[in-house]
């Protein structure tokens, strides 16, 4: 191995190394390719620097990965360059560089000098080999390699001739680029130009045509009569006129001093003339018989841009015109509405008079103090008694229905038909024809005069005066004989109260507020003249004279059926009940007519208790306010406010009435105290002595008594044995006399019935006093009459009818 080195030392050219990367790493591949040894030699090798601490494997490991070593394929084109790396910089040379690496020491020291040359030699010869293959593939692809050569010459051709034409190009863009540039600088002067020439078109073509009066103009707005074609006129006229005065230097300029005195001549012509035209359509307003709302929409308002001319060049002149448009129309619709009110009179019905109160004696009516005998009143008081009942409801509230659309009513065609209609009808027909025309009226004004809100108010304040006269007339005293009379009619006023609340709905509706204060000033009226009636009933009821009223008679008093028809007709205009929720109706009057109801409610009570006590005995008392709360209960009892909204399944908003709650505890109240009279004089003493036996068999404290006797138990069994049938027969009698509504005097004799059984079951029953009295008591039992035939009694008598 030492010889080896030597001979590759001195066959190297001094100096000469191989420095490149390629020559590197082929000798790389090259130890690579010999580095394997045997396998125990270079196991026992590497034990033994191992031990000596002179090599381990993690020295061949890093040596390794420094020299990239890995296995070489002598066929592989990359070998190809390994060899020809190592012969170019010589073989000898890089084994005496090498000579100290662990890898190339290791195969010197362990290969002998045959082996290595023998190797060596082999792979000298498979270089030549290689290298004489790759000569023969490099002479085989010449052909290609020319050809290759050739067309790479002609792309270099192309790509010349390519370079110059896009040279080309790109000057003749430059200069297209410069040409744009400078066209656009023409185009923005020349727009410039354009809009200037165009605005001094503009304010020349303007100043040419206010100065100038072309001769059609003149001779339209000189010679010709007010029309379409004479307000295109006086609209040019305005703008030339509105130009003049706009522009100072029109004003000043030579051209004006010539047409300005001409403007001013034609404007005072177009002035004249419009006044002229307008008051004559405002005097053809005057004539009799003349529809005004039709003569207005098709005559004036179509000229209407003459208050537009007016209001512009001639304010006093359209001062005085709309002064005579006031006085026309305030005149001509106070006339019309005062003229339809008074028409009115002849269909009015009179419902109600002073003695028409709740506590008043039914024969009062025909007395000396009836109110139309007091001022002299065409009617007697008698003749109202011809018609329904004052306090009753009845169709009277059909008149809030369709308040919209319903027109107002046609005074001959329900002359011819010979009726009468109240009061409340009366109020609803007048008011709908006031806002029909204050609609119209004020749409017209807003329209017609510039959106001037005001002049409305100047033309119909005498027909608001009017109607504000009429009503507070036809609620004084003296008012029956007017339009809005009923001054002691409480459901009419409520109607009323009712209409004018729906007639503010509909006015809101149609956007109108012309009659907002109106209405407001009606409703003000109308509740102080409601809660006066309604108090004069209730004063009636409280200061009722008992003993005059009076009669022996336990079937409903006039008192109960007159209040049973006013509380429900209240109910069903107002409410007087609560809603589901616990909180008052409140319909109308924020609850005023609720607790103006429950005041009435309470003196009614009270009065028909203090006649009660006037009947000589007690159970008739109790039957007289028995009828008497049945009737206003069956009155009272479907009574809901017709205001409440309901769905078609019958759902909705739910009322409690109170009245009906308030009575009809009052009436079970009586049917029990009835119950107990009627037995207590038939079975009074079976009915003692089952009380006084139990509070002693009890032994309750404070009690003391004689203890029930059996003989006078065995007494009382007898008497109840003889004679409980025919003691059933007469009360069933005295039910029949006495309970006008049979319905509920069946029921109130089958509660009699029950309870007496009820008595009697505590008198003989299992657990009953007779049972509790020893061995002789439960004998008498024995003896007792049964269930099976007092149930059979109940029932009988409970099915049967009046023949």
């Amino acid at each position: 191995g030492e010889g080896l080195r030597r001979r590759a030392r001195d066959s190297a050219v001094p100096g000469f190394r191989m420095a490149d990367k390629d020559h590197e790493a082929a000798l790389a591949e090259l130890l690579g390719e010999v580095g394997p040894l045997d396998d125990k030699k270079a196991g026992g090798d590497a034990g033994n620097r191992s031990s000596n601490g002179v090599h381990t494997a993690e020295d061949d490991v890093s040596v390794e990965r420094e020299l990239n070593l890995g296995p070489l394929d002598i066929t592989s084109e990359r070998d190809n360059d390994v060899f020809a790396a190592l012969e170019e910089g010589g073989l000898d040379l890089d084994l005496v560089k090498y000579a100290d690496h662990d890898v190339v020491r290791s195969v010197m020291e362990n290969s002998d000098a045959t082996d290595l040359k023998r190797r060596a030699k082999a792979v000298e010869d498979k270089l030549q080999s290689v290298e004489m293959e790759s000569i023969k593939d490099y002479v085989a692809e010449s052909d290609n390699l020319l050809e290759l050569h050739a067309q790479i010459q002609s792309c270099d051709g192309i790509l010349g001739d390519m370079e110059s034409l896009l040279s080309g190009f790109k000057t003749e863009l430059g200069k297209i680029s410069t040409e744009i540039r400078s066209l656009q600088d023409q185009s923005q002067s020349m727009g410039i130009k354009l809009r200037n020439r165009k605005a001094a078109e503009r304010g020349l073509s303007e100043f040419v045509n206010s100065i100038t009066l072309p001769p059609d103009l003149v001779r339209t707005i000189a010679e010709e009569d007010v029309s379409e074609r004479y307000l295109s006129a006086l609209a040019d006229l305005d703008r030339r006129l509105k130009s003049v005065e706009a522009n100072p230097s029109a004003s000043a300029s030579k051209s004006a001093e010539d047409v300005v005195p001409e403007l001013e001549r034609l404007k005072a012509t177009a002035c004249a003339k419009s006044r002229e035209f307008m008051m004559a359509r405002f005097y053809s307003l005057r004539k009799p018989k003349t529809n005004v709302q039709i003569l207005q929409q098709n005559s004036i308002m179509p000229y209407k841009y003459l208050v537009t001319f007016l209001a512009n060049h001639a304010p006093a002149i359209l001062t005085e015109v709309r002064a005579c448009y006031v006085d026309t129309m305030s005149k001509v619709l106070r006339q019309a509405i005062h003229g339809y009110v008074s028409s009115l009179r002849s269909l009015q019905q009179d419902i109600a008079s002073r003695t028409d109160l709740l506590g008043a004696e039914e024969n009062a009516a025909s007395g000396a103090g009836s109110f139309f005998a007091q001022f002299g009143g065409a009617k007697s008081a008698a003749a109202l008694k011809n018609r329904s009942s004052v306090f009753s409801l009845g169709s009277r509230a059909a008149v809030l229905g369709n308040l919209e659309t319903t027109p107002p009513l046609i005074v001959h065609q329900v002359q011819s038909q010979g009726l009468k209609v109240p009061h409340e009808a009366l109020f609803r027909s007048s008011h709908k024809l006031v806002m029909d025309t204050a609609t119209f009226e004020y749409l017209f004004c807003v329209e017609f005069w510039q959106q001037d809100r005001t002049i409305f108010n100047d033309v119909f304040a005498p027909t608001i005066a009017t109607m504000e006269e009429n009503l507070q007339l036809g609620l004084a005293h003296g008012g029956a004989s007017n339009v809005f009379g009923g001054n002691f009619d409480a459901i009419g006023l409520l109607l009323m109260i009712l209409i004018n609340r729906e007639h503010r709905v509909v006015m809101s509706k149609r956007k109108v507020p012309c009659l907002d204060h109106y209405l407001d000033g009606v409703n003000m009226t109308l509740w102080p003249k409601f809660k006066e009636v309604f108090d004069a009933h209730l004063q009636s009821v409280l200061t009722a004279n008992v003993n005059t009223m009076f009669k022996d008679d336990v079937r409903a008093h006039y008192v109960a059926r007159r209040y049973a028809e006013f509380a429900a007709s209240m109910i069903a205009l107002g409410g007087g009940g609560s809603m589901a929720n616990g909180e008052s109706d409140g319909f109308i009057g924020d609850g005023q007519l609720e607790s103006n109801l429950e005041r009435l409610r309470f003196a009614v009570h009270a009065l028909l208790l203090k006649v009660a006590k006037m009947f000589p005995g007690k159970k008739r008392g109790t039957v007289f306010l028995f009828n008497n709360f049945d009737t206003i209960c069956a009155v009272v009892r479907e009574a809901r406010p017709i205001f409440l909204k309901y769905d078609e399944n019958g759902g909705g908003q739910t009322f409690s009435n109170e009245t009906f709650k308030f009575f009809d505890e009052q009436l079970a109240a009586q049917s029990d105290a009835f119950v107990e009279e009627e037995l207590a004089d038939h079975f009074g003493p079976l009915i003692e002595f089952v009380k006084s036996a139990e509070t002693l068999q009890k032994g309750a404290e404070g009690e003391e008594g004689q203890a029930p006797s059996l003989q006078q138990a065995t007494q009382l069994m007898r008497d109840f044995a003889d004679r409980w049938k025919g003691a059933i027969e007469r009360i069933h009698a005295e039910v029949i006399k006495n309970f006008g509504n049979l319905q509920r005097g069946m029921d109130v004799l089958q509660r009699t019935l029950s309870q007496l059984l009820v008595y009697y079951t505590r008198f003989t029953g299992p657990d009953g006093v007779l049972a509790q009295m020893g061995p002789d008591g439960a004998a008498l039992c024995k003896d007792a009459v049964t269930n099976p035939a007092f149930m059979y009694e109940i029932k009988r008598h409970s099915q049967s009818r009046i023949n």
